[in-house]
C-alpha cells in the first residue's frame, strides 16, 4: 500500500510523477487524487469493484487498478465517493486548467450529488463537491461565485493545496474528519466574501495556514505524547528521564517539521505532561540529583486495553 509521504511527494512533484504515464496522465492523476483524499482521513479506499458497503466509513473509487494499471471512472460517474463521519464528499478531478474546466469538467458534479443524494436519502447539506485540478481556472471560481443554487457544497481545491492539508493529517496523526469540513466550509466563505479570484486566492493561502496551525495545536499533546514514547523505546531502558527524552527529540526531524508548522517549541514540563495526560507513561520516581522524573513505558497491551475500554464506553454513550 502506498504511504501518505509517497502519496505527498506525488502531490507535490505533479508533473514529473505523471510523465513516467505516457497517455495515461489522467488515469494515474485520478487515482491519486482518490488515495490522496483516502489518506487525509484515514479511511480505507476501495475500487467500484470490490467496493464494501459494510464498511462505514471508506473512500470509493469509481476507477479501477487493473493491478496496477489504473483506468478512470467511467463517464457520468463521480470519481470518488468518500463516506465520512457526519458528512460525504464527492470528488471531481480534472488536469484541465482552461477555458472549459467548468463545462466540460465540473458541471456534471451537480448531477453526480444529486443522484447521490437521491439514492442514498441524506441532506445535500451534508454532501461536499471537492473540485481538484492543479490550477483553477478565473472563469470557474465565476461559475461558482454566481452559481444560482445554493443547496451545493462546492469546494474548488488546487492540488497544492490538497498537499498542504494531506501534510497536515500526516502530522497530526489524530485529525477529526470535523477538522477538514471545518476548512471546506471557509473555503466556500471565501468563495462568497472574495472581491475578486486573486482575493480568493490569497484568502486560501492564508486560510491553510490558520487551519493547519488549529489543527496542530489541538494534536500536539498527542504527538508529543507519541513521539516520547517512541524515545523511551528506542533508548530502552526501564526507566528514562525526561530531559533525556527532551534532548533525543530535537533531534527528530518528524518533530522539527510538526513544531516548525506550528510555530511553537516543547519543553521538558510539557513531555512529562503528555505522557501522563495521554497514559503513555508511568512515573516510576525520581533522580536523587535533579529531582527529575523518570518515566518506564506503558506496555502497549495495557495501552491497547485502556484504549479499547475507552472507545467501549464511548459507544455505550452513544447508544442510550
Amino acid at each position: 500500500m502506498t504511504s501518505g509521504r509517497t502519496i505527498l511527494g506525488h502531490l507535490k512533484n505533479l508533473d514529473g510523477y505523471l510523465a513516467q504515464f505516457v497517455h495515461k496522465e489522467s488515469d494515474y492523476f485520478e487515482q491519486l487524487i482518490s488515495s490522496a483524499i483516502s489518506k487525509v482521513l484515514y479511511l480505507p479506499l476501495y475500487t467500484i469493484d470490490r467496493d464494501d458497503e459494510s464498511v462505514g466509513q471508506r473512500a470509493t473509487w469509481y476507477g479501477n487498478d487493473n493491478g496496477g494499471i489504473p483506468s478512470k471512472a467511467p463517464a457520468g460517474k463521480p470519481d470518488t465517493i468518500a463516506y465520512c463521519c457526519g458528512f460525504y464528499l464527492i470528488v471531481e478531478s480534472t488536469r484541465k486548467t482552461g477555458a472549459n474546466q467548468w463545462t466540460d469538467e465540473f458541471a456534471q458534479s451537480l448531477r453526480h450529488c444529486d443522484d447521490f443524494v437521491k439514492a442514498n436519502s441524506v441532506s445535500p447539506r451534508h454532501v461536499y463537491i471537492l473540485l481538484i485540478t492543479p490550477r483553477l481556472y478565473e472563469d470557474t471560481y465565476c461559475s461558482l461565485r454566481h452559481h444560482p443554487s445554493t443547496k451545493y457544497n462546492l469546494v474548488p481545491l488546487e492540488t497544492g493545496l490538497l498537499a498542504e492539508i494531506l501534510n497536515t493529517s500526516i502530522l497530526a496523526l489524530t485529525i477529526r474528519h470535523l477538522d477538514l469540513r471545518r476548512f471546506l466550509n471557509r473555503i466556500r466563505e471565501y468563495i462568497r466574501e472574495s472581491s475578486s479570484f486573486q482575493e480568493f486566492q490569497e484568502n486560501c493561502k492564508e486560510g491553510i495556514i490558520i487551519w493547519k496551525k488549529e489543527v496542530l495545536k489541538q494534536e500536539k499533546s498527542t504527538f508529543i505524547g507519541i513521539k516520547s514514547y517512541e524515545t523511551m523505546q528506542k533508548i530502552n531502558r526501564a526507566a528514562v528521564g525526561s530531559s533525556e527524552i527532551f534532548e533525543n527529540l530535537l533531534k527528530d526531524s518528524f518533530v522539527e517539521e510538526y513544531l516548525n508548522n506550528l510555530g511553537e517549541k516543547v519543553d521538558v514540563h510539557e513531555i512529562e505532561s503528555t505522557l501522563r495526560g495521554n497514559s503513555l507513561g508511568y512515573v516510576a520516581g525520581k533522580t536523587i540529583q535533579t529531582d527529575e522524573l523518570l518515566f518506564e513505558c506503558v506496555p502497549c497491551a495495557d495501552f491497547k486495553g485502556r484504549a479499547i475500554r475507552f472507545i467501549k464506553a464511548v459507544e455505550n454513550i452513544n447508544t442510550v
